[in-house]
């Protein structure tokens, strides 16, 4: 069985405040230790609803939406661990998608 989370930072905060840029070469280095997978795409969070999204792209919040897949959840809390040492606290998404993350941010 495979297990999944999702999280995300907000990459010119994160820019701002630490002088960092999220790259998938560092995100995979601490994938590769904990024995996971992940995947790293540049989003926008903002207005709900499809017809919102298209007319106010230009005024959404620029995200990096982080996916972790691993074959146990010990795995995926390793990563997690890497991710929040490198970058600091990450944001989730409401709804399951980022439930394994909400687990082990809030622990």
């Amino acid at each position: 069985m495979s297990f999944s989370t999702t999280i995300y930072y907000f990459v010119n905060d994160l820019f701002r405040l630490r002088g960092q840029r999220i790259t998938i070469k560092d995100l995979e280095e601490i994938a590769s230790r904990s024995g996971s997978r992940v995947s790293a795409m540049p989003d926008k969070l903002g207005a709900p609803g499809v017809m919102s999204r298209i007319l106010l792209k230009a005024y959404q919040i620029d995200i990096m939406r982080i996916t972790i897949e691993a074959e146990s959840e010990e795995a995926i809390r390793e990563t997690l661990r890497g991710i929040k040492a490198l970058y600091g606290p990450y944001e989730t998404f409401r709804g399951k998608e980022s439930s394994i993350a909400k687990k082990y941010d809030s622990a």
